[in-house]
C-alpha cells in the first residue's frame, strides 16, 4: 500500500507505488513496482514549493526535468545513484531512480553510530569528488551537495563493524522544484528554503552556482561526517546562514591531517577554494590502506567513537598489478595556494549582524536580502554590468527558460547578438534550454559552443531548421561573478515563435517552427478552413502525430499543399493505411517567403472524428529522394 493514499497507486501507467522510502525538502521517495521490467524502482516525487506563482510553476517544472535527464548521463559513474527514467504524472515529474536495499544516507550513518575515522571520511570524500568531477567535466552542477544525500551500501551502512563491500553513492542531482538562491535570496515568504549549512557563501549572496560551490559543499559534509555536527551549525536558520557568512567553523578536533582538506575547501573566498584536482590528490593519500590507519588524537569524551566503514578503493589509486609509473625529472611543484587556518574567531561587527538577524526574525521569517548581513569587504555583484558585455546589453544573468529577442549585428551566430528578455508567448528568437559552469573564461570560451551543442542535441536533433549558441560571460561579468555560459536555441532562418522542448505545456497552440518530432496534437477550430495545433500528452488520445519534416523546392509556393501532401507521401508514405493518413502541415506565409521552407508531416486516423490511439508511432523509415532536411 502507498503510505498515506489508503490504495496501491499507479504513476505513469507503469510504476506502481508499494511504500514510502523517506521524504525532505525536495519531495518523497517511494518503492515502487515496475510492471513492465518485473523489478523494484525507487520512485521520487518532487514537491511543489510553496507560494509560487503560477506563471512560474511550470518553468521551474520544466527546468526540473531537463535536469534530471542531464543526470542521467551520468548513470555510468560507479558513485552517482542510476537515474533510470523521467516519467510525467499530473502535470509534475517523477524520477525513477535504482532501488538500494538497506542503503542509509550519511547523515543517518552520524546520527546513529556516531561521526567516522578520518580514513572512512577521506574515501567517502573520494568518491563523493570523483562523482562531482565527472558532473562538471559535462557541465553539470549537483547544487545541493550534503550528509542526506550520499548513499552508503552494504553492511556498513548498517551497523559499526560492517564487513567489507560497501559503496558510496551521490544522489539528488539537480533535481529541485525549488528556485536558485540568485532567485529568492534562500527564502520565501513562508519560511527557509535549502540546507544552509552546507551552502557555498557566495550562493547565499545570489551568485549563480558554480563548481566552486559544490567544492565548498563538500568540505562542509566531510566535516559534519568526521565531527559528527555541522560546522555551522546553528540553533535557527539565520543564526546558521550568518555563521555561514561571517564565521570559520570550530577547528576540527577528530580530522587529524583531513583538517588541512577541510579548511581548504571551505574557504569563503572561492578564488581561495582548494581545487578538485589538490583535494582528490590529498584525500586518496588518507584513505585506508592494510597497516596504514592514520595517526589521529581523539578526546576522551563518550561521543568520540567513530563508525568504521567497509574497504573500497579509491577512485584514484591504481588497479591491482598495473605497472609502476616510469620515473623520469620530478615537474616543478605548483605554485604554493594560500593555507587555511582553522580561527573561532568572529569578525568585527558581530553585534550589529545580531540585531540584524533578530530584526529579520521579528519581521515575521521575511528575507529581506543577504546585503543587511554583509560583511563591510564583501563584494557584492554590481548591477550596472552586462554579464555578457555591452554588445549583448543584457543588465542581467540568464537563467534555463529565459526567452530573448535577438537583433544580429551582421550575419546570424557570427557575431554576439543584442538580446532582450521577452515574453514566451510573444514569438521569441530564442531560448535558454541550459546553463554551463565552467572553471575559467578561456575555458569557456574555448569550449562552450561544442559544450552547448552536447546539450542541446535532443533537442536540435527533434526540431527543424534550429542551431544552439554558447553565450559567453564577458571578462567584466565573470569579474562580477558571472560563471556560467548560456546555452540557447535559435531558429536559423526565423524565430522559435514560441517556447520549445520541455519549456512547452500541454494544452498551449504550437506551430510548426517550435514543434518537435513526436508531438502530439488535438486540433481547435478558430475559423473556417482554420486550426490551432494544441499541444497533447501522446500517452492520451489524440487527432495528429508529427512524423518529421521535409524541405520543399525552392520553386514551391507556400499555397501548393498537394505538392507538399505528396512530400510527405514521398517520405512518410508506409504509415498510410486503410485507417490512418497523413497530413502536411505549415505555419505562415511570411515564415515561407523568409525561407523557413519546410514541412510537418502529420499522421491522422481517416475517419473524421477519430482519434490515434495512446502511444507514439514507430520510428520514421529514412527519407528516399527528398531534399534532405536542413535540421543537422
Amino acid at each position: 500500500m502507498a503510505e498515506g493514499d489508503g490504495v496501491e497507486r499507479l504513476v505513469a501507467g507503469r510504476y506502481r507505488l508499494l511504500r514510502r522510502l523517506g521524504a525532505g525538502g525536495m519531495g518523497r521517495v517511494w518503492l515502487a513496482y515496475d510492471q513492465i521490467l518485473d523489478c523494484e524502482v525507487a520512485l521520487k516525487e518532487l514537491a511543489l514549493p510553496v507560494d509560487v506563482p503560477e506563471e512560474q510553476l511550470g518553468t521551474r517544472i520544466a527546468r526540473a526535468r531537463v535536469e534530471a535527464r542531464h543526470a542521467a548521463r551520468l548513470r555510468s559513474h560507479p558513485h552517482v545513484a542510476t537515474v533510470h527514467d523521467v516519467v510525467e504524472e499530473n502535470g509534475l515529474p517523477w524520477i525513477v531512480m535504482g532501488f538500494m536495499p538497506g542503503a542509509k544516507d550519511l547523515a543517518e550513518v552520524v546520527r546513529d553510530h556516531g561521526p567516522l575515522s578520518p580514513s572512512d571520511t577521506a574515501r567517502i570524500g573520494v568518491a563523493v569528488l570523483d562523482a562531482l568531477m565527472a558532473g562538471h567535466r559535462v557541465g553539470i552542477l549537483h547544487r545541493d551537495v550534503k550528509p542526506a544525500n550520499i548513499l552508503l551500501t552494504g553492511p556498513g551502512a548498517q551497523t559499526p563493524g560492517g564487513a567489507a563491500g560497501g559503496h558510496v553513492l551521490l544522489t539528488d542531482y539537480g533535481i529541485s522544484l525549488q528556485p536558485d538562491s540568485g532567485e529568492t535570496r534562500l527564502t520565501t515568504t513562508s519560511g527557509f528554503i535549502g540546507t544552509p549549512g552546507f551552502l557555498a557563501p557566495e550562493r547565499s549572496r545570489g551568485v549563480a552556482p558554480s563548481p566552486a560551490s559544490d567544492l565548498f559543499s563538500l568540505g562542509a559534509t566531510l566535516y559534519y561526517a568526521v565531527e559528527g555536527s555541522g560546522p555551522f551549525d546553528r540553533p535557527t536558520p539565520y543564526e546558521t546562514l550568518s555563521a555561514l557568512l561571517f564565521e570559520e567553523p570550530p577547528p576540527p578536533t577528530r580530522a587529524g591531517d583531513l583538517g588541512a582538506v577541510l579548511a581548504g575547501l571551505m574557504a569563503k573566498d572561492p578564488e581561495q577554494r582548494m581545487g578538485s584536482d589538490e583535494a582528490m590528490r590529498t584525500l586518496a593519500g588518507l584513505t585506508a590502506t592494510p597497516g596504514a590507519e592514520p595517526r589521529v588524537e581523539k578526546p576522551a569524551v563518550p561521543e568520540g567513537e567513530t563508525t568504521p566503514l567497509p574497504e573500497e578503493q579509491p577512485a584514484s589509486r591504481p588497479p591491482p598489478g598495473a605497472p609502476p609509473a616510469e620515473e623520469g625529472p620530478s615537474p616543478a611543484p605548483p605554485p604554493p595556494r594560500p593555507r587555511h587556518r582553522w580561527s573561532a574567531k568572529v569578525p568585527s561587527g558581530r553585534v550589529l549582524r545580531a540585531i540584524a538577524a533578530a530584526l529579520l526574525l521579528i519581521g515575521g521569517g521575511i528575507w529581506a536580502g543577504v546585503t543587511l548581513l554583509a560583511s563591510p569587504d564583501t563584494k557584492a555583484p554590481k548591477t550596472d554590468v552586462p554579464p555578457y558585455g555591452d554588445q549583448v546589453a543584457l543588465t542581467r544573468e540568464l537563467k534555463p527558460g529565459n526567452c530573448v529577442s535577438a537583433s544580429w549585428p551582421e550575419e546570424r551566430f557570427k557575431d554576439p547578438p543584442e538580446l532582450k528578455i521577452v515574453d514566451c508567448k510573444t514569438y521569441p528568437d530564442g531560448q535558454v534550454l541550459d546553463v554551463n559552469a565552467t572553471t575559467s573564461l578561456d575555458d569557456a570560451r574555448a569550449n562552450g559552443q561544442g559544450i552547448c551543442r552536447g546539450l542541446l542535441r535532443d533537442t536540435t536533433n527533434s526540431m527543424v531548421n534550429v542551431q544552439s549558441y554558447a553565450l559567453v560571460p564577458s571578462e567584466a561579468g565573470w569579474d562580477n561573478g558571472v560563471r556560467n555560459t548560456a546555452c540557447l536555441l535559435f531558429g536559423k532562418t526565423v524565430g522559435l515563435y514560441g517556447p520549445v522542448g520541455d519549456y512547452r505545456k500541454y494544452g498551449e497552440q504550437i506551430f510548426v517552427e517550435n514543434s518537435s518530432i513526436g508531438d502530439c496534437y488535438n486540433l481547435k477550430k478558430l475559423e473556417e478552413n482554420n486550426y490551432a495545433h494544441l499541444l497533447v500528452d501522446c500517452k492520451q488520445p489524440h487527432e495528429l502525430q508529427g512524423l518529421g519534416y521535409v524541405k520543399a523546392p525552392e520553386s514551391m509556393r507556400f499555397e501548393s499543399w498537394d505538392s507538399m501532401y505528396d512530400l510527405c507521401v514521398k517520405r512518410y508514405g508506409s504509415y498510410k493505411s486503410p485507417t490512418r493518413d497523413l497530413y502536411a502541415w505549415n505555419h505562415a506565409e511570411n515564415t515561407w517567403n523568409q525561407g523557413f521552407r519546410f514541412v510537418m508531416c502529420l499522421l491522422a486516423m481517416r475517419e473524421e472524428g477519430q482519434k490515434l490511439p495512446p502511444g507514439s508511432a514507430p520510428p520514421a523509415p529514412s527519407p528516399v529522394n527528398v531534399e534532405p532536411m536542413g535540421a543537422r
